[in-house]
């Protein structure tokens, strides 16, 4: 498959997601930090197609934010240039984002915010919601929301076609 083939297709052909130990402990790591603070964090995935339907994340990258508290709940803003900076990084490794990682303060679902104003818009690519601000995290795994963006603002939950792997 070429680099134009991959991306024209996005990750949707991805029927297995390897996520490094790396990084799933750093996104935590960081998910529970701000947590701690009361405040909903956001964690950026890049990494490569290592087979026509294999991605793995290799890169965890914590772009600048800001947490807000509204009268109709959390909210995390990351700004065009910090944006900028992440997918800059990401070209310069040879890598693509891929998944996004963020939490809420109770429950794991993706909000209608999460579904209208992702960071992450290549179609296939992963949303990840921790619940209680990663508290448990790693031992709640399966209490994570994981969504697909199956097509421009048509985020899905992923379904047993498609495999998480933690390696």
């Amino acid at each position: 498959m070429t680099d134009s083939q991959s991306t024209v297709r996005g990750l949707v052909n991805v029927r297995k997601f390897i996520i490094g130990r790396p990084v799933l402990n750093e996104t935590i790591r960081f998910l529970k930090k701000v947590g701690r603070t009361g405040a909903e964090g956001f964690v950026l995935w890049g990494g490569k197609l290592i087979a026509t339907n294999t991605f793995q994340f290799t890169t965890a990258i914590v772009p600048v934010q800001h947490s807000h508290r509204t009268d109709r709940g959390l909210l995390v803003v990351v700004d065009g240039e910090a944006l900028f900076k992440v997918n800059k990084a990401l070209y310069e490794r040879d890598e693509i984002l891929g998944g996004q990682v963020h939490t809420h303060p109770t429950s794991a679902y993706h909000s209608s915010t999460d579904d209208h104003y992702p960071l992450v818009t290549l179609v296939g690519a992963l949303s990840v919601v921790l619940p209680d601000f990663a508290r448990n995290a790693p031992a709640d795994v399966a209490m994570w929301a994981w969504y697909r963006l199956m097509e421009y603002g048509k985020w899905k939950p992923i379904n047993k076609t498609t495999k998480v792997v933690f390696k």
